[in-house]
């Protein structure tokens, strides 16, 4: 039995006709009857009823397609995986941040004539888990909130990950992009600024979720009514901040920013303080450039 008779197979029974299935997979239908036909002979039972109309998985046929899908998907994922290792691939995972978006951008100018191709993802703190998981990325830099860490512990401890944390902070309301901060843009810092702001927040957005947040002298705050954008794009995001005047809860700033320079305004939460750390897949070691990428972010936020 070879990968290719379960691919012809799996993509057969996926668009339900062989002439379809060899439009997919650049070749003739002729091809596909005799590589599913020689598998069926092998097999010694019918994978596929032919009918006018087209064709339909037997019951040994369904039963055969479900093995057969989930190691077509892992093979063609090893496959991936192996051409990004030949190309000395860098995998890294990030949540959703402005400033590791701005770091890596600094630590890329420091490599950028060594012989490497990054793959960066952004995404949520569980998508990144389960990546790891994968061993999609080498390692990922995510957020643990207070009132979901018992569930992303045991996430952890379940796929043998590792967390570091580096810094524990809290929540803060954005009224520009941090790399225009210290420009000739002026803020009005005040707890009150924001009540009369439009915010821009992300999808399936932790920070509102966790709720329950207030200001330094204990004034409840909720933004909610006055959410204007939900975006899953970091760059509609930091365009909308920037140019429309809107306003975003996310996490403190790892900036060590003079009062009258800082971005935003501070929040605090009754849940607790945010974990920022970076995970990594206790079942092998992360790349050199990897690891320095760790270095680097682990030395800018105790600068």
């Amino acid at each position: 039995m070879e990968i290719k008779q379960l691919k012809y197979f799996v993509v057969a029974a996926d668009v339900g006709s062989f002439s379809e299935a060899a439009v997919v997979l650049y070749t003739t239908q002729s091809s596909v009857s005799k590589v599913i036909a020689a598998l069926e002979q092998e097999l010694d039972y019918p994978l596929f009823k032919r009918e006018s109309k087209g064709i339909s998985l037997t019951e040994r046929g369904r039963l055969f397609y479900m093995r057969a899908s989930g190691i077509v998907s892992d093979f063609d994922k090893l496959q991936s995986e192996n051409d990004m290792v030949q190309n000395n691939s860098v995998r890294i995972g990030m949540i959703h941040s402005s400033w590791l978006a701005n770091s890596f951008s600094d630590f890329y100018e420091l490599h950028k004539n060594e012989d490497c191709c990054f793959y960066i993802h952004a995404d949520g703190t569980t998508s990144l888990i389960e990546r790891l998981k994968l061993s999609e990325d080498e390692l990922s830099f995510i957020y643990i909130f207070p009132d979901t860490r018992p569930q992303i512990e045991y996430l952890i401890k379940k796929y043998n990950l590792r967390f570091v944390r580096l810094k524990t902070v809290d929540g803060m309301v954005y009224f520009a992009p941090e790399d225009i901060v210290g420009s000739d843009t002026q803020f009005t810092i005040d707890d009150n600024h924001f009540e009369d702001m439009k915010f821009i927040q992300s999808e399936n957005d932790e920070y509102l979720r966790l709720g329950n947040w207030h200001s330094k002298d204990g004034k409840p705050i909720d933004i909610r009514k006055n959410i204007s954008v939900v975006t899953n794009s970091d760059y509609v995001m930091h365009n909308m901040l920037e140019k429309n005047h809107m306003a975003n809860l996310s996490g403190a700033s790892f900036v060590n920013y003079p009062k009258e320079s800082k971005p935003g305004v501070e929040l605090y939460n009754e849940h607790g303080r945010i974990d920022f750390g970076y995970l990594t897949n206790m079942d092998y070691t992360p790349s050199l450039m990897a690891r320095n990428f760790i270095d680097y972010i682990r030395h800018a936020i105790e600068e």
